[in-house]
């Protein structure tokens, strides 16, 4: 078990630090396209050597959209080793909106620094960021459940019992609940013809005579029968 703990531990350690390569990739961009604003900070000529560097090895910085896809690319990465509880109410429809509208604010801005609107330009690259960040997370966590729904493997197990109430003169109709399809159904038990005998196997406290034999006594006693009773318990 603490051999698996350390695992994890160093799983996150490399997800977060993937995740702060996107983040720097993406505050790189707004650094080299917004640079007007930075112009009169003292650490702008060494800051612009590094990403100049950058941007002579790979072209990173040679367009808008270079650096976010890397900075998309990392992020994806990050999103892969995602963990936690999955919250019911985040559906697929919620998480394609969130990519939907942080793709549209993180790529579609490329126009903005040559206007010079570079508050815009940071703004909506940020907002684009943390939508598609939210959307990776969600889907990660969502998938990662998914996977595990059915982990001692109860779908392939299920199977449909029946749901039709049979009553005779007779009868004894025991009412069930089985799971089935992803969902829980109402069923029934139907002992039509009790003369050729029942027995009832189940360990003891299993609740045996709680969810069977008093059923029987009932249903017998309200259609007239006499009834024989041996080592009945009172429970």
């Amino acid at each position: 078990m603490s051999q698996q703990e350390d695992d994890l531990r160093a799983l996150a350690k490399i997800m977060d630090l993937l995740r702060a390569v996107s983040i720097a990739i993406v505050v790189g961009n707004i650094y080299w396209f917004c640079r007007e604003l930075v112009d009169g900070w003292g650490f702008h000529a060494e800051t612009m050597k590094v990403l100049t560097n950058f941007n002579e090895a790979c072209g990173m910085f040679r367009n808008p959209w270079n650096a976010k896809w890397w900075a998309l690319l990392f992020l994806g990465l990050s999103c892969l080793g995602s963990r936690g509880v999955k919250n019911e109410k985040i559906q697929w429809s919620h998480i394609w909106i969130l990519l939907s509208v942080g793709a549209v604010l993180f790529f579609m801005n490329w126009w903005m620094p040559a206007l010079h609107w570079n508050y815009t330009y940071i703004i909506c690259t940020a907002i684009g960021y943390i939508c598609m960040l939210m959307g990776g997370v969600y889907m990660s966590r969502l998938l990662n459940n998914n996977m595990m729904d059915d982990r001692f493997n109860e779908e392939n197990e299920s199977f449909m019992q029946e749901t039709r109430l049979l009553e005779n003169e007779y009868s004894v109709n025991l009412p069930t609940r089985f799971y089935y399809k992803k969902k829980w159904n109402k069923g029934w038990i139907n002992i039509v013809n009790p003369f050729r005998a029942s027995i009832v196997l189940g360990t003891p406290g299993s609740g045996k005579s709680y969810a069977v034999v008093n059923n029987f006594i009932k249903q017998q006693i309200e259609k007239g029968f006499g009834l024989y009773l041996y080592d009945y318990k009172y429970v």
